[in-house]
C-alpha cells in the first residue's frame, strides 16, 4: 500500500515541480521581452530628441538647440555614439558660425566620448594649426574616463582654476592596462568651454606655468604621440601608493612601479617633482621604496585634494527626531569595510535607535553579516548625489580594512565639508588633523552617543572641522598652492 501510494505522490510532485519550473521560465521571458521593449523604446525617445535638436539647431533656433545639444552629450542616459554625434553637431555649427576654435572643441570633445576607431577625416578634424603655441596656466594631464576620487580632484581643480581666471588645458591620456575604450566623463567635458579650459590634442604646441600629471599609472606607459610641451614646472600628483596595501606579510597587488614611472616621465618632459596625496602615500614612499629609488623626486609638501565648502555646506544640522542616522559613502570593495565580523559589528554597532545609511553598496559587509539588518539602507553607487546624501545624516563613520592603505579620504573631507561630525581611525589623524573624531572601532558607539546627547559638543565638532577644512582643503588653499609653484598671480575664489 505504501509504494502504491508513493509511485503516484512522486509522479504528482515531479509533475508539480515541471510545471513550477515552465511558469518560471515563462516569467523570464517575459520580463525579458518586456525589458528588451523598453530598452528599445528608450533609445528611440533618446534618437527622436536628437533629431529634433538637429533640426531646430538649423532651423532658427541654434540658442536653444545649441544648448539642448550641450546637455544631451553630458547625459549618460544616451548611447555614447548619439552623444558624440550632438557634439560633432555643435562642431559643424560652430565652424558654418566662423567659430573655428569653438569647433575643434566640440569635436575633441566628441571624440574624446565615442568608444569607437575614429575615421582620419574626423582625426583632421581636431588637428591644432602648427604655427600657433597655445599658453595654458595649468596643463593637466590624466585619465579623464575614471570613476571615482581620480575624476572628482581633476573636476575640482579645474573649477577652482577658471573661477580664478586660469586658463587650463586638458590633455587625456588613457592608462594602457586600464579600459582604453573609456570615454572622457561628462564631469569633465561639462567644464570645457573651449576659453578657460580647453582640451589639447597631440598635434598641439604648448607652453605653460605648470604641467600637472595626475596618477602615476598614467606614466606607466607614456603615449608615443604627446603634444610639444615647454613647463616651467612639471608635478607628478601621487594618488595612490605604488602597492594596494603593505601589511606584516608583505605587500599586496602592485598598482605602479615607482623606477619606471620616474625613468618614463624624465625622459620625456625633464625634471619634475612628486607630490604625494597625503601623509598615507607619503609614508608609503619613504618606508617601502626609498631605498629602491633613492633619487626620488619627493616635495617636502603634500597635493591634498581640496573642495568647494560653498557647494557642499548644508545650512544647519538634520531636526533631531529620536533616531541617529548614521552614514558613509564609498565604492563597494572588500578593502573599503572592516575586514571581519568583529571590526565591522564595532566600528557600525547596532543600538537602539541607530539607523545607517550607505552609498555605494554594501555586499562586502553583507556577506560578512550573513545579510544586512533591518535598519540598514543602501543605495548604489552613484545612485543619489554624494552631498544630498550627506545632508541627510547626523554623523558619519568611516572605517576601512586595518591594513589597506586610504591614499587620501575624499569621502571623510565631503562629510566634513557638510558639516557632519565624522567618526574615523587614527590613521587619518596626520592628513585631517583636529578635524575628525577619532577612535578604535569598539569606540565608535560611545562617541556617537555623545555628539547625539551633546548638542553644543556636536556643534564645535562641525566648526572645528570646517575650520580645518577651510584652512587646508578649500579652493583658496588651492591657489596658494598653484602661487608656490610658480603660477601667476591669480584672484582670490
Amino acid at each position: 500500500m505504501v509504494t502504491a501510494f508513493l509511485f503516484p505522490a512522486a509522479g504528482i510532485w515531479l509533475l508539480g515541480t515541471e510545471l513550477a519550473a515552465l511558469r518560471r521560465e515563462r516569467r523570464v521571458r517575459e520580463h525579458g521581452r518586456r525589458h528588451r521593449a523598453e530598452e528599445r523604446r528608450r533609445e528611440q525617445e533618446s534618437e527622436n530628441r536628437l533629431r529634433e535638436l538637429e533640426h531646430r539647431l538649423w532651423k532658427g533656433e541654434s540658442g536653444a538647440a545649441g544648448e539642448g545639444l550641450r546637455e544631451y552629450a553630458l547625459d549618460a542616459v544616451h548611447g555614447l555614439e548619439r552623444r558624440s554625434r550632438a557634439l560633432d553637431d555643435l562642431g559643424a555649427w560652430y565652424e558654418h558660425a566662423g567659430h573655428a576654435d569653438r569647433a575643434r572643441q566640440a569635436r575633441r570633445s566628441a571624440l574624446l566620448t565615442d568608444s569607437s576607431p575614429p575615421s582620419s577625416e574626423r582625426v583632421r578634424s581636431v588637428l591644432g594649426d602648427r604655427g600657433e603655441t597655445l599658453h595654458f596656466d595649468v596643463l593637466m594631464v590624466s585619465h579623464f574616463g575614471l570613476p571615482g576620487g581620480t575624476t572628482g580632484s581633476n573636476a575640482q581643480e579645474i573649477e577652482a582654476q577658471t573661477r580664478a581666471g586660469l586658463r587650463t588645458g586638458l590633455l587625456h591620456h588613457p592608462v594602457t592596462e586600464w579600459n582604453r575604450r573609456k570615454p572622457i566623463s561628462p564631469k569633465i567635458l561639462r567644464l570645457v568651454d573651449g576659453d578657460r579650459v580647453q582640451l589639447v590634442h597631440w598635434s598641439d604646441r604648448i607652453t605653460c606655468d605648470l604641467l600637472i600629471f595626475r596618477h602615476p599609472k598614467v606614466c606607466d606607459v607614456i603615449a608615443d604621440d604627446l603634444p610639444e610641451v615647454e613647463a616651467a614646472h612639471t608635478a607628478l600628483i601621487i594618488n595612490q601608493p605604488p602597492y594596494r596595501y603593505y601589511g606584516v606579510d608583505g605587500a599586496g597587488e602592485e598598482i605602479w612601479d615607482t623606477a619606471r614611472v620616474h625613468r618614463n616621465l624624465r625622459e620625456r618632459f625633464g625634471p619634475h617633482t612628486w607630490y604625494p596625496i597625503g601623509p598615507a602615500v607619503r609614508d608609503a614612499l619613504v618606508a617601502h621604496h626609498l631605498g629602491e629609488l633613492p633619487d626620488m623626486p619627493l616635495a617636502s609638501w603634500d597635493w591634498v585634494n581640496i573642495i568647494d565648502m560653498d557647494e557642499w555646506a548644508r545650512p544647519e544640522p538634520r531636526p533631531f527626531d529620536g533616531t541617529v542616522r548614521i552614514g558613509r559613502h564609498s565604492r563597494d570593495h572588500v578593502s573599503k569595510w572592516p575586514e571581519t565580523r568583529e571590526l565591522l559589528e564595532a566600528a557600525y554597532p547596532s543600538a537602539e535607535g541607530y539607523e545607517y545609511r550607505v552609498l555605494g553598496g554594501a555586499e562586502s559587509p553583507e556577506r560578512l553579516l550573513g545579510g544586512l539588518p533591518d535598519h540598514w539602507t543602501v543605495h548604489p553607487f552613484d545612485s543619489v548625489p554624494a552631498r544630498d546624501f550627506l545632508h541627510d545624516l547626523d554623523v558619519y563613520v568611516y572605517f576601512t580594512s586595518t591594513d589597506y592603505v586610504e591614499a587620501f579620504g575624499r569621502s571623510p573631507l565631503e562629510a566634513m565639508a557638510a558639516g557632519l561630525p565624522t567618526v574615523l581611525p587614527r590613521q587619518f589623524k596626520p592628513l585631517f588633523g583636529d578635524a575628525g573624531i577619532y577612535t578604535e572601532p569598539s569606540g565608535v558607539g560611545a562617541e556617537v552617543d555623545l555628539l547625539m546627547t551633546d548638542r553644543e559638543h556636536h556643534a564645535r565638532c562641525v566648526e572645528r572641522a570646517r575650520q580645518v577644512v577651510r584652512d587646508r582643503f578649500s579652493y583658496d588653499a588651492h591657489l596658494r598652492r598653484l602661487g608656490d609653484v610658480g603660477v601667476r598671480a591669480v584672484r582670490p575664489v
